[in-house]
């Protein structure tokens, strides 16, 4: 048997040519969608995570750039269902482009589930890893828009991260959520300081802490020779 002969008969194989078809940009659109349609013959892991691949890609053309993805989402959510969670929770914790995905998860688990699998995913990168900022802003933006008590002590130590805007955007949300009367008010309070005590940190950063320190009425007397 000759090595074509092996690899047409190996299913993983065609799944690869077809996902090569659809996932390059210069591709006619046409021939993207055929080997779309052709793999969702295969009902396999391999073919539902071959799919999502999809959801992490941006073409220039942004009107067929979503017009593949919501179709790719509806065939996730209506042919695959349940089938394709694990998929989607492993290319949610690993690639970088990964908000239609949340998207799609969001459709197939209960919230609580989901706000577990969002933060064990935040969870794995370090606030100062420059080369996951695309996901952890994916991650803290999605998790900004729900309610539940494990976002808060997970998200509070990304108030100082390697990115500015992940950090704007945590304040915010740490901001929105706490109070005095709040179980991390403490630790959430601690943390702010140190962004206003950050020497490296720009003045853009250093007042939103001051503004989220006041919102949140913490007493800085004891330690205003710090700040000054």
């Amino acid at each position: 048997m000759g090595v074509f002969d092996f690899l047409s008969r190996d299913p993983n194989a065609k799944i690869n040519r077809l996902a090569k078809r659809f996932l390059n940009e210069h591709q006619q659109q046409q021939i993207r969608q055929e080997a779309l349609e052709e793999l969702i013959t295969h009902d396999s892991p391999e073919a539902i995570s071959a799919l999502i691949r999809r959801l992490g890609v941006n073409f220039r053309d942004t009107i067929k750039n979503e017009q593949e993805k919501r179709w790719v989402s509806d065939q996730l959510v209506n042919r695959y269902g349940q089938k394709a969670i694990e998929p989607l929770i492993g290319f949610i914790n690993t690639d970088q482009t990964i908000s239609a995905a949340i998207r799609v998860l969001e459709k197939l688990v209960g919230q609580e589930r989901l706000v577990g699998i969002l933060l064990d995913a935040l969870g794995q990168y370090a606030p100062k890893d420059h080369r996951t900022i695309d996901a952890r802003m994916q991650l803290i933006d999605a998790v900004a828009d729900l309610e539940d008590a494990r976002i808060v002590p997970t998200v509070t130590p990304y108030a100082m991260d390697h990115d500015d805007d992940i950090r704007i955007k945590v304040m915010g949300l740490l901001e929105h959520r706490v109070d005095p009367g709040h179980a991390e008010y403490a630790a959430v309070s601690t943390q702010l300081f140190e962004v206003l005590t950050d020497s490296e940190a720009s003045g853009r950063i250093t007042r939103r802490a001051a503004q989220a320190l006041h919102a949140l009425q913490v007493d800085l007397t004891e330690k205003a020779e710090i700040v000054n």
